[in-house]
């Protein structure tokens, strides 16, 4: 499982942010209130969750354990 991530946020969209980790950017569904402060060019560091379906991977991120474990 992807626990954590960091990298460089290189677009924010409606739902979510497109984070840079190794040359490969990962969209990352994310909270409103956190997409609102982040800009592109920014360094961020998140505490995923990943659900895995027959049809598709998605991975959510969080400022906090305690907002991921909610």
């Amino acid at each position: 499982m992807i626990a954590t991530l960091r990298g460089e946020i290189s677009q924010v969209e409606d739902n979510a942010l497109v984070v840079e980790v190794g040359g490969v950017g990962l969209r990352v569904f994310a909270p409103a209130p956190l997409r609102g402060r982040v800009k592109a060019g920014e360094a961020i560091f998140l505490f995923t969750h990943l659900i895995v379906r027959e049809d598709a991977l998605t991975l959510y991120g969080f400022e906090s354990q305690a907002d991921r474990d909610l």
